[in-house]
């Protein structure tokens, strides 16, 4: 019995003496203003390159942990629990975080943060008791111990998304569960994670549409109720994910880790990504490589599209024109993208030059030959490859045999024959149907791209991005539809329907499909038509009556 009492009265004095030779290091090494952080809700701070301390009141003793969270906009904020912000216990990013283990005999928290620049930063910590489980601590790839952080980087293409493995609550003062430990009925391999995206208001990046999203999944039961659940992994799953990347669209990554034994559950920092890099200007623009070249194509391709939705069976030159540059772009543009190594810029380049070249030839296969067959079958054959890639965006594609790529292009490849052979007997509605969806998709898409909707990602997302990058395959999609995305929806609908009635209207009393331009003109300059099985017996005009 005294030698407990003496090992405890020794624990205790260990404890007083390290605390009060903490507290002398932080008052002789840090002369930063204390900024009071209330533990509930979230606080807004302005922050700037200058260290700032901010301090959470943590003295109830059912808690064991604190996770700290800061979010700007655009600005980089390092967060740390040391004044010197050491490599081994900060984080820098436009959303990190730390987690802070309580002693019994803590009362405060300090933690020290400061930006790239003056800017505002959303504040908020959450309290953790020793049943929840601890996200990050069982880090073994990144720098700090406990890294509770999703790690967010994009590309063109996708967005990578990696977190640490977490490890079950342990009671205040007490030392974790080792990360070693055996598949106990109680360990870091009972738990489970589920991943979640929250999209912001589209074309919205203000700093106050950040922080309001922030707020909308700032517990558990939020996010499951709000966001979009992108996967659900097990302890022994890759923590790492793909995603699409919705260039000017925020979204923000949750991770849930959840302890089925105990039956509670914890939030990782949030991560948000625009996929695009902010201006230096306030306030801050989203843009990327190549962004004015891109826009002024796809502005120029919306503008034809509209005019082939309205138009097209009237002016078949022009309609196939519009087809041939379609498929003659598109295909340029996949073989540049995943072969060449070129930049995105430059492949857009190079495919509107072979879109010209491409549409030409379509163009002088219908003024010479006429070719209504053939050319009706291109123009079916992009339409099914539009309904297809429109498939081809729900949640069917996250399904796993989808993510073979052999599997992949078999069912695009036949979803995209399977319209036009059904109706290539009817060759006047297939080419009409296929002006009219195809070109008022295209226009509704331009305009979607200066809104930042969804929409314009449909093709990209199902085709293009596919075919372009090796590790695409791996990406979930999750399509952040919205009031503008329904919007834009519904427009393309009537434009449709605008257009077939438009097309029907201005070909009305007209063949289906009139002689081709070439031999009109050899009729008119009075050259004698090629006799051949189709030459009818009785000219036009002939009139055997009078003879």
């Amino acid at each position: 019995m005294k030698s407990h009492l003496a090992l405890l009265f020794l624990r205790l004095f260990s404890t007083f003496a390290v605390n009060g030779l903490y507290a002398r290091e932080t008052a002789s090494d840090n002369t930063a203003d204390v900024t009071n952080v209330p533990m509930i809700g979230t606080s807004v701070v302005t922050l700037n390159t200058t260290a700032v301390r901010l301090r959470w009141r943590a003295a109830d003793p059912l808690l064991a942990g604190l996770l700290v969270q800061l979010h700007t906009l655009a600005e980089t904020v390092t967060v740390s629990t040391s004044p010197t912000f050491p490599p081994d216990s900060s984080y820098s990013g436009t959303s990190a975080g730390l987690w802070v283990a309580l002693s019994s005999f803590d009362i405060n928290v300090d933690v020290y943060a400061r930006a790239s620049g003056v800017t505002n930063a959303s504040v908020s910590a959450t309290g953790f008791t020793q049943e929840d489980p601890v996200p990050g601590a069982c880090n073994l790839e990144f720098r700090m111990e406990n890294d509770p952080n999703v790690h967010l980087s994009f590309s063109e293409f996708e967005t990578v998304m990696e977190f640490a493995p977490a490890n079950v609550g342990a009671a205040r003062g007490e030392d974790p569960l080792s990360c070693d430990a055996g598949q106990g009925s109680h360990s870091r391999w009972q738990l489970t994670y589920e991943v979640y995206q929250y999209f912001l208001p589209e074309g919205d990046l203000s700093e106050g549409a950040l922080f309001d999203g922030l707020k909308v999944v700032d517990s558990v039961e939020a996010v499951r109720r709000h966001g979009s659940k992108m996967s659900s992994l097990s302890s022994s799953s890759k923590t790492q994910l793909y995603g699409h990347a919705f260039t000017g669209i925020g979204v923000i990554h949750v991770v849930v880790v959840s302890d089925p034994s105990l039956n509670t559950s914890s939030l990782y920092v949030p991560a948000v990504t625009y996929s695009c890099y902010f201006s230096s200007v306030v306030p801050p623009t989203c843009h990327t490589q190549g962004e004015i070249f891109s826009l002024m194509f796809f502005t120029l391709l919306g503008t034809c599209g509209l005019f082939v939705c309205f138009t097209g069976h009237r002016f078949l030159e022009a309609e196939y024109f519009f087809f041939g540059f379609l498929i003659s772009s598109f295909l340029c543009i996949l073989l540049m993208g995943r072969y060449s190594g070129q930049s995105l810029q430059l492949c857009v380049l190079y495919s509107a030059v072979a879109g010209w070249w491409g549409g030409f030839l379509c163009a002088l296969c219908r003024w010479r030959f006429g070719m209504p067959l053939l050319l009706t079958s291109l123009a079916g054959l992009v339409l099914g490859t539009v309904m297809t890639a429109v498939v081809m965006v729900t949640p069917i594609v996250n399904t796993e045999p989808l993510r073979n790529d052999l599997l992949y292009w078999v069912c695009v490849a036949t979803g995209a024959l399977v319209l036009p052979v059904l109706m290539l007997s009817c060759t006047r509605a297939l080419n009409m149907a296929a002006s009219a969806i195809v070109g008022s998709y295209m226009a509704v898409a331009a305009l979607g791209l200066y809104l930042h909707a969804a929409l314009p990602h449909v093709i990209s997302s199902a085709l293009l991005r596919r075919a372009v990058s090796p590790s695409y395959h791996q990406a979930l999609l999750v399509l952040p539809f919205q009031i503008l995305d329904g919007l834009l929806i519904f427009l393309w609908g009537a434009l449709m329907v605008c257009g077939l009635l438009s097309q029907w209207r201005l070909t009305r009393g007209r063949p289906h499909f009139p002689q081709c331009p070439y031999q009109k003109r050899r009729q008119l300059c009075g050259q004698p038509r090629p006799v051949d099985e189709r030459t009818p017996l009785l000219f036009d005009g002939q009139d055997f009556g009078s003879q």
